[in-house]
């Protein structure tokens, strides 16, 4: 083969141009790896959302519910109930996010139905997930089983009147919450 023949052979073969990598170069971004971020951030920012209206219904509800409760029933003093209150900030804040989840998981599960339906949902959420933690509670503090006993007859009497009335208000706050979302959601879009 002869130098020229080679040289045309060679011609044919496409050759890209050499391609320089700077180190300092920041990847394209794309219309894709755009909305990915902001998805991620809005799935954030919505968790974090239904955590705050999460803590706020669980400790506005308990707190509203444990006024006459502790103040007019129990005798307390106000100096006592705002230290009881205060603690129940801290507990009720740690416990807002899971109940609202574990409902979900329930409704999710069972459905929902009509207001009778509604009410023993709501009340058997309440009791399945604070009886065992009031429980503990309890054994934690010392109580005898007596003490357990009778204070866990009280507290499911307590919560089957309980349960519908915080699913009511829980699901109203959501309500609300979603339509003043959309509502400003909508605005940004415009």
């Amino acid at each position: 083969m002869s130098p020229q023949s080679l040289s045309q052979a060679t011609d044919a073969i496409p050759v890209s141009p050499p391609v320089m990598v700077l180190e300092d170069e920041q990847p394209v971004e794309t219309p894709q790896s755009t909305n990915t971020r902001l998805n991620r951030r809005r799935n954030r920012r919505t968790r974090w959302n239904e955590w705050l209206l999460d803590v706020f219904a669980m400790n506005s509800f308990s707190w509203a519910i444990a006024i006459p409760i502790e103040v007019m029933l129990a005798g307390m003093s106000w100096n006592e109930h705002l230290k009881v209150r205060l603690l129940a900030v801290v507990f009720n804040t740690l416990i807002a996010r899971p109940f609202s989840v574990y409902r979900n998981w329930v409704v999710a599960r069972i459905g929902r139905g009509g207001a009778f339906r509604n009410y023993a949902l709501d009340t058997f959420v309440f009791l399945s997930f604070q009886l065992p933690l009031y429980i503990l509670n309890m054994v934690l503090g010392g109580a005898s089983s007596g003490e357990i006993a009778t204070a866990c007859i009280t507290f499911m009497l307590i919560a089957g009147a309980l349960g519908r009335p915080y699913g009511m208000y829980l699901d109203c706050l959501r309500h609300l919450w979603l339509e003043r979302r959309t509502a400003a959601d909508s605005a940004v879009a415009n």
